[in-house]
């Protein structure tokens, strides 16, 4: 069997947590509101005194700045990209950016406006993925020179729990020096072509952003010493000002102006001058702005673009207090509310921020997203995706978890095939992101392929922020990676519907559903997905679902298949879930025999009802709803002779 739990790696830097009274275990995921949230938990690395406090990503205000010719600065040196032991790193703890929750400007491009059947042969997809054909939004190359030596920080955002998972992909781009913070992202290094192949090959990851400003930067050369925090509107606005070095960032007149957006992520209590999310990205921007106003005859200013900035930055503010020396004293508080003023104003004095400033390196919306399911009835007759169905980068990564891209890999070395069936697969979530696996189709082309624009506007996903950066990448660069994605596309594809001789592919999907709106999405994502060759859908009652062929072969191969569900658990739907359940259990215990199980369960009382020993178990954490991905291993039926 493919055990596929994954086991920390050796080279993925697991943070010692500093456990006194005054500090929690940071991994707890938990994933709290911004009101929630405890000021007082920190994780410790005592090589680099990182502090690590629970975020609650409150993705606000994007606020762009527009095109024209590009910025120009006072400050000589370029942007500096300083090592970990003199840089603060923001890694955090559930840091879970949500684009549902909060619009990022531009999440209606999945969409697909005017596509009626959504369809796309191998020829279409090269086609919309492009690569040589000629952009009608040319981008300036600007060749990079010693790219291998040019390391970069980098922060990756997840689905809280899946930390160790999104490590292990950074691990096998290339990545350096990875680093998980908290249950929700992952700190690592690496030059401006491993960041590339992330935005492209990552499935687990949410954002994916460079560190170019710190407050806590020890070894700075700024005008002033923010390392003992920032208080005001204005220490913020001075801040960005000389931290951020314009012509590295922005461009140096040659290429036009590249446009900025701002948006604010808060992790605990903060200044009050700071505490609105709009108007402190609005001082970001403004600062930026002013800086190219100063320097530019023309007073010449960026433009605002809400939807696909040039360089869209995150402002991450994480409030802490310092010791003013004066002695508080609580029972005073509580009797003299003369007192408690004085308290409150105290309290105030000592608390400030620090800031770090991260520049994403894709637009678009959330990087969770791949461009198969329907998110809007409008021009389309494709059924619409529920509210309540699974991300994909979730599907993805509890399949990375439970080792299918390990049995997908055995199976192309010795040909034995692999297979996974999804009894009950809703929307086939699941199934889908499992195709895309085993064809070894990177996320990123599935973007650039769904993408539809009515107004002609430039695809986010073909020409990533990234590569019109003036210190960053470059086109050439880029399209060698697409170029290599779409052959591997093809190549996988080829190789997951091929036939092993026997009347079974490569790679064999199964999947069932019994309420025909949810089959009828299942449907809509396995087309617009182009996975038809090796996924099957079908309809019913899982109880009645029998794996046998007509000619009388099982579907299921020995230690070469995966069952995975998710079935109901309560908080989503509430129709005869009890029997659901029951009915999984008796499916399972016909069909899996000698096969691994992999349950996604919210609910432990109904669990229970599997009447199945877990062999293991991930802790997964999405909205407000706490999960578990258990595994369990299913016995072979033994004859008992008398």
């Amino acid at each position: 069997m493919f055990d596929g739990s994954q086991a920390t790696p050796t080279n993925i830097i697991q943070p010692r947590v500093n456990k006194s009274k005054h500090h929690n275990i940071a991994d707890t995921h938990h994933y709290a509101s911004a009101k929630q949230v405890n000021s007082n938990r920190r994780m410790a690395s005592p090589s680099m005194h990182r502090r690590v406090g629970i975020l609650c990503v409150v993705l606000a205000a994007t606020i762009c700045c527009p095109k024209g010719n590009a910025l120009l600065c006072g400050r000589t040196a370029p942007l500096v990209h300083r090592h970990p032991s003199s840089l603060t790193a923001a890694g955090h703890d559930d840091w879970y950016i949500d684009d549902d929750d909060v619009h990022d400007g531009d999440n209606d491009h999945l969409e697909l406006p005017g596509d009626k059947s959504n369809t796309k042969s191998d020829q279409d997809l090269r086609n919309d993925i492009g690569g040589n054909e000629q952009s009608e939004f040319p981008i300036e190359s600007t060749p990079i020179n010693n790219a291998d030596t040019d390391n970069r920080f980098y922060f990756a955002t997840c689905i809280p729990g899946l930390h160790e998972v999104l490590a292990n992909e950074l691990i096998s781009f290339g990545a350096s020096n990875v680093e998980t913070q908290g249950s929700s992202g992952v700190r690592f290094e690496g030059n401006p072509k491993v960041g590339l192949k992330t935005i492209l090959w990552c499935r687990t990851a949410h954002k994916v952003m460079e560190l170019i400003a710190s407050s806590t930067d020890g070894g700075h050369d700024y005008e002033s010493d923010y390392s003992e925090g920032i208080r005001t509107s204005n220490d913020l606005y001075q801040f960005c000002k000389s931290a951020i070095h314009c012509p590295s960032l922005l461009g140096d007149g040659s290429g036009g102006l590249l446009t900025l957006s701002v948006s604010t992520t808060y992790a605990s209590k903060v200044p009050k001058e700071l505490c609105h999310s709009h108007y402190t990205a609005l001082t970001v921007k403004n600062s930026l702005v002013d800086s190219v106003r100063e320097l530019r005859d023309d007073s010449e200013r960026p433009d605002v673009d809400v939807y696909d900035a040039d360089v869209p930055l995150v402002a991450v503010i994480r409030g802490r207090r310092i010791d003013n020396g004066r002695r508080r004293d609580w029972r005073q508080r509580e009797r003299n509310h003369h007192y408690e003023a004085n308290f409150q104003a105290e309290e105030e004095e000592s608390l400030v921020a620090d800031v770090d400033i991260y520049r994403c390196l894709h637009s678009g919306g959330s990087a969770h997203r791949r461009g198969y399911r329907k998110m809007s009835s409008e021009d389309s007759d494709d059924a619409v995706i529920h509210r309540a169905a699974m991300k994909e980068s979730l599907a993805a990564g509890l399949l990375l978890q439970a080792g299918w891209d390990k049995l997908v890999n055995a199976a192309r070395g010795d040909g034995k095939g692999a297979v996974l069936i999804d009894p009950m697969t809703g929307s086939a979530t699941l199934p889908v992101e499992a195709a895309l696996i085993a064809c070894d189709m990177a996320p990123g082309l599935s973007r650039i392929a769904s993408w539809r624009s009515g107004d002609g506007s430039r695809n986010p996903h073909r020409y990533p922020p990234a590569i019109r950066w003036k210190s960053f990448s470059d086109l050439e660069t880029w399209d060698e990676l697409l170029n290599d994605a779409k052959s591997r596309a093809m190549t996988g594809m080829k190789f997951a519907a091929s036939s092993m001789g026997n009347g079974k592919n490569n790679v064999s999907i199964y999947c069932n559903e019994k309420n025909p709106g949810a089959a009828q999405l299942a449907r809509s994502s396995i087309k617009n997905a182009g996975v038809t060759r090796i996924v099957s859908l079908s309809e019913g009652d899982c109880i009645d679902w029998n794996l046998e062929k007509d000619d009388g072969i099982s579907c299921t191969i020995p230690s070469r298949t995966i069952f995975v569900s998710n079935p109901p658990w309560g908080k989503r739907l509430s129709q005869d879930i009890d029997d659901s359940w029951v009915n999984l259990r008796e499916f399972i215990r016909r069909e899996a025999p000698g096969c691994e199980v992999w349950v996604l369960s919210g609910n432990k009382d109904l669990t229970k009802i599997l009447r199945m020993k877990k062999s293991k178990s991930l802790a997964i954490r999405t909205a407000d709803e706490e999960l578990k991905w258990l595994q369990y291993h299913v016995f072979q039926k033994r004859e008992v002779s008398v």
